[in-house]
């Protein structure tokens, strides 16, 4: 349950505790309250207060989509370095919850052309592929309609040597609306990335 603050028998949190809460960006929170996903009002010093019971209700409302997901199979373009890495990556999907259909390609190019035509929920990029074409593959994805609007899994080192990848991915395409993850080198916490990234893509 929420910590409220009263105030005229509404509660409601800050811009900042709210992106918090939900583990947003201030600036999705802004957006959702534009596009009146989330209730709020300003202050008279321009202070914009978010109602509670909003907030309560997006987070409801993931809760949904988690437990939407966790019985739904959806898929993952995976492209890899070797059919070593493919193979682990698939069998460390078997141990989560959600039913994963695993496309997986060595070939760039493939995996490319593959993304189009499948359509998958996420896009997964191996740590182990070759840097270059880790940054080929980010801005082919990106550039394309289809692609530029799945979310893309890449290791946390590619996005911190080009913060400009996640702040900014239209600068790619002006058709890019991607969103960039980060993970590390452990596969253990890589279900609860795609599951933020799937409710992310929800919302």
């Amino acid at each position: 349950m929420l910590e409220t603050t009263q105030s005229n028998e509404l509660s409601y949190k800050s811009t900042r505790e709210t992106a918090k809460i939900l583990q947003v960006s201030l600036g999705t929170i802004q957006k959702m309250v534009e596009t009146g996903e989330l209730i709020a009002w300003k202050t008279r010093g321009g202070h914009r207060r978010i109602l509670d019971l909003s907030i309560e209700r997006q987070l409801a409302k993931r809760h949904e989509l988690l437990r939407h997901f966790c019985s739904k199979k959806y898929s993952i373009l995976g492209v890899f370095f070797n059919t070593e890495d493919i193979e682990s990556f698939e069998n460390h999907c078997k141990t989560f919850e959600s039913k994963i259909l695993c496309h997986s390609f060595l070939d760039i190019s493939e995996a490319l052309m593959a993304g189009v035509e499948l359509k998958p929920e996420i896009i997964y990029i191996d740590q182990n592929v070759n840097n270059i074409d880790q940054y080929h593959l980010l801005h082919q994805f990106n550039k394309n309609s289809i692609t530029g609007q799945i979310p893309i899994l890449i290791h946390q080192d590619i996005i911190q040597a080009s913060p400009e990848f996640s702040q900014n991915p239209a600068i790619l395409s002006p058709f890019a609306k991607s969103k960039m993850y980060g993970y590390s080198n452990s596969l253990e916490v890589l279900e609860n990335i795609i599951k933020k990234a799937l409710v992310e893509k929800m919302i």
